[in-house]
């Protein structure tokens, strides 16, 4: 099965969402379209290689030789030289690579790091297309071993996304509410003022006085809200009359978080496990190139 489609009609945060919730897998191309407005600029393309719901690779050529070049370039072995057999059966390079003692566990999380930096990298996008092909076969040699569920790396990504323009039209309403659809733990690691937001989710408080009562800017709590739903946390709701009752919601400024919640494990990776200070140490690595 093969869709395409624009991120025009649907975002690439959203896709990520169904992908996950699917488990699909296959291969998802994109291919930036040229800004008019800009002298000598072309299209780009780039790839990313689902597992089950699971990104498990990422690259923007199709050689198959784009973690050697990241291997080779970082001085770590050459593989090309190594007598590495990829087994018709599949398994990733990476894997490969470290059972014979030529990468570490810390240096594969950062291959894969630097490959979910190319993923966080589209976000940023405001015109482009895609094309989701669920036949395409995996590329062993793009892959370290390590995934990560696709809808885990869209929240890192729209925690460090700048510009939400291309967003615009899928963020709740000022005037909606949110309204939690689950009693289960979340399965994705919130951050704080996720929490603080998913507090208010009731369905009988508004955005904007959920922002009144956090004492920030609305379109930042649209924005935490919108990563609850992607996260199937909440879901926004109509309002036909929002009467607050914010004294039910007191806030102590002298704690760092004023609800006393605590992020909760993220589930076990198919593959090799992606542990908690590997995603802490990602999210300050996509920070520090966003």
């Amino acid at each position: 099965m093969t869709i395409s489609s624009s991120f025009t009609d649907f975002s690439l945060a959203e896709l990520f969402q169904l992908i996950d919730q699917g488990r699909k897998s296959g291969c998802l191309s994109v291919c930036t379209l040229p800004d008019i407005r800009v002298a000598g600029s072309k299209s780009l393309h780039y790839y990313i290689w689902f597992r089950q719901g699971r990104i498990v690779a990422a690259a923007n050529r199709l050689n198959g030789q784009e973690l050697v070049s990241k291997i080779i370039k970082r001085k770590w072995c050459n593989p090309s030289r190594e007598n590495i057999s990829i087994s018709a059966t599949g398994r990733p390079l990476g894997l490969e690579l470290k059972t014979e003692g030529l990468l570490s566990a810390e240096q594969l999380n950062l291959l894969f790091a630097s490959q979910l930096q190319q993923v966080r990298q589209l976000f940023e996008i405001q015109s482009g297309v895609f094309k989701l092909d669920s036949k395409a076969t995996l590329p062993w040699t793009e892959m370290t071993g390590l995934s990560l569920r696709a809808t885990e790396v869209a929240l890192m990504a729209l925690r460090a996304l700048k510009n939400w323009e291309v967003l615009a039209d899928v963020l709740p309403d000022v005037s909606s509410g949110v309204k939690s659809i689950t009693q289960n733990k979340p399965q994705f690691r919130l951050n704080p003022f996720e929490w603080q937001v998913w507090e208010f989710a009731n369905g009988t408080v508004d955005l904007s006085a959920i922002a009144f009562q956090l004492n920030q800017p609305t379109l930042i709590v649209q924005q935490a809200a919108f990563r609850l739903m992607l996260a199937d946390l909440v879901e926004e709701v109509s309002l036909q009359q929002c009467t607050p009752e914010l004294n039910n919601y007191p806030m102590d400024e002298t704690q760092g978080n004023a609800f006393n919640c605590e992020p909760k494990k993220a589930p076990e990776a198919n593959m090799l496990k992606v542990s908690a200070a590997f995603l802490e140490n990602l999210v300050g690595f996509l920070r520090s190139k966003a």
